[in-house]
């Protein structure tokens, strides 16, 4: 029997590629658009950090970890306190020959000049005692930064240099004591302190730079205040040198000790 021709029949459609191309396009304009209001109302593009018991989710990253600050407690050993600025530089900067951090606290519209701190009231008190026989009058004032719980959220390179320098900050205020310590009950020669304190300010400089390079555009204003203390820790190691008398060498490991222990206390502040 004679077979019957199969038939093939193309029906064509006209347009198929012209409407991919335009939903294509249309696709890219709503994503620019949707960047570009993204960027007019502030929202993190490249970082967050946020503290754990917040809901906000990171936006765009590519690494997530929970990094920890330790709570930490002080007692200052208080030189006076002032309204005025000058006043309480002009104070800091005479006791910071005698040996004293000079280090000058604005606090809720006061200016305190603080000449150490200890771990303990106990101890802070037996140097106020000792100063009290020099006809130094001090105050104890305490000082508490909180324990707090972040989630850090960006490239790999942002989350490390982060974590890296806010671990590196949470243990330095502790080894600077020590050091102070030491260098003040003799235990310590004033050229090995100089030499520790230097050290730690070439470290200090060193994390900065790593974060310069793993923010390249701008550094967010979150992580502003670690920043600026491992700056002023690496300054004031480097002006610090094996010609400075032991009272001078021990004023800047008081300095830095407070300058650390401060500098977190902003950082978690900035986050709450």
């Amino acid at each position: 029997m004679p077979q019957k021709g199969l038939k093939t029949v193309t029906y064509k459609t006209p347009g198929i590629a012209r409407r991919v191309i335009l939903c294509l396009l249309a696709g890219l304009l709503l994503a620019g658009a949707a960047l570009h209001i993204q960027s007019r109302l502030g929202l993190p593009l490249p970082f967050s950090l946020s503290s754990r018991t917040e809901s906000k989710k990171p936006t765009d990253a590519r690494k997530s970890q929970e990094l920890s600050l330790s709570a930490h407690s002080l007692y200052a050993l208080q030189l006076g306190a002032f309204t005025q600025e000058s006043a309480a530089r002009q104070l800091a900067q005479e006791f910071t020959a005698r040996g004293a951090a000079g280090y000058v606290l604005s606090d809720g519209g006061a200016y305190r000049v603080l000449a150490a701190a200890y771990a303990t009231r106990a101890e802070a008190q037996a140097v106020q005692t000792r100063l009290g026989s020099q006809n130094i009058s001090t105050y104890i004032h305490p000082c508490v930064q909180e324990g707090l719980t972040l989630r850090a959220a960006g490239t790999a390179a942002q989350v490390e240099a982060l974590q890296e320098a806010l671990a590196y900050l949470d243990g330095l205020g502790d080894k600077l004591l020590t050091l102070s310590v030491r260098l003040d009950s003799r235990e310590m020669a004033a050229e090995e302190a100089c030499a520790a304190l230097r050290s730690e300010g070439a470290t200090c400089a060193a994390l900065h730079a790593r974060l310069a390079d793993a923010f390249p555009e701008e550094l967010p204003a979150s992580l502003r205040p670690l920043d600026e203390t491992l700056l002023q820790a690496a300054d004031t190691a480097e002006h610090t040198d094996n010609e400075s008398s032991a009272a001078r060498i021990g004023a800047a490991l008081k300095y830095c000790h407070l300058t650390v222990f401060f500098g977190l206390s902003a950082f978690a502040d900035g986050l709450r």
